[in-house]
């Protein structure tokens, strides 16, 4: 009886422990664009203009992301958001010589992806609406 009565409360805690503490989300998806190219490498950040927490992606080698409001919860709080996308960098792109003469060609590759990005990645230019439900909100700086 003991262990029975441990089982229902453990599958009672369980069941219980939703999430409904969490705001409104839809989820997010999309690709980033610059100059009709796809951003890879690149954390894509959506702050709301209202209260809550921002929610971020990262693109993969076409540009796509996927929003992720905390770890194990996809999406963003529904309603306005700023966007804004940074480049990842790696220590070895950070230590690619000056001089592209002096360059290898895995590194020549290397600094071609790490081009800057236009001012719209980062000056708050750049909003989307993010609705209940299902979301596919493409980013073009």
């Amino acid at each position: 009886m003991y262990r029975i009565a441990c089982v229902l409360l453990a599958v009672g805690f369980t069941v219980g422990c939703g999430r409904s503490d969490l705001p409104e989300l839809g989820t997010v998806t999309g690709v980033v664009t610059a100059s009709g190219a796809p951003v890879a490498n690149a954390i894509v950040n959506f702050t709301p203009t209202g209260p809550g927490r921002p929610s971020t992606g990262e693109t993969d080698a076409q540009g796509k992301f996927k929003m992720i409001y905390l770890q194990g919860i996809d999406g963003a709080i529904v309603g306005e958001h700023t966007v804004t996308v940074e480049r990842v960098t790696t220590e070895a792109m950070d230590d690619l010589p000056d001089d592209p003469s002096e360059m290898t060609a895995e590194q020549k590759a290397a600094a071609e992806a790490i081009k800057p990005l236009p001012p719209a990645a980062s000056d708050g230019s750049v909003k989307v609406e993010v609705k209940a439900g299902t979301n596919e909100l493409n980013i073009t700086l």
